[in-house]
């Protein structure tokens, strides 16, 4: 877009811009579409339109006002919004979602402490232990529900 208008400011049609400078008319074209090019064209242009080639560089490369859609998300973020069962998410059901898990976490915790310490035969677990791990579980859920939240917002999905 600055191309174009520096083109049409000093008065040259792509054809006579290319003509001009040596370039390709298809070089030209490319340019003014935002792909970039090599800096011996970049050059040939700045002579052209009387531009320093630095300053020309910066202002047809530089992304100075962020733009949707230029965020790349992730593969991993984009696999986790992608789960169906996230599309429902608000910030109101991932509190109540966030507090039963706490509060479970919480609950269980506590009474591994009075329930008798009885093994069963899987890897010679106790209730004990199977109560702490269900807790630690429940405030991993908890953390994971937060940051894919966060992520929804920060990425707008």
């Amino acid at each position: 877009m600055l191309m174009r208008k520096l083109r049409l400011d000093k008065g040259f049609s792509q054809e006579q811009l290319a003509e001009a400078t040596g370039l390709s008319l298809r070089t030209v074209q490319r340019v003014e579409a935002g792909h970039r090019i090599s800096y011996a064209s970049l050059r040939a242009l700045a002579a052209t339109l009387d531009i320093n080639v630095d300053s020309l560089e910066r202002e047809l490369y530089a992304m100075n006002t962020p733009n949707e859609e230029f965020i790349e998300k992730p593969l991993w973020v984009r696999l986790i919004l992608g789960l169906p069962s996230l599309s429902g998410l608000n910030r109101a059901s991932l509190i109540r979602h966030e507090l039963s898990l706490v509060g479970y976490a919480i609950f269980a915790f506590f009474v591994s402490f009075f329930l008798p310490r009885v093994s069963f035969g899987f890897w010679n677990l106790t209730t004990t232990d199977a109560l702490h791990l269900s807790a630690f579980s429940a405030l991993f859920v908890a953390y994971v529900a937060t940051v894919v939240f966060r992520l929804k917002e920060k990425f707008n999905s």
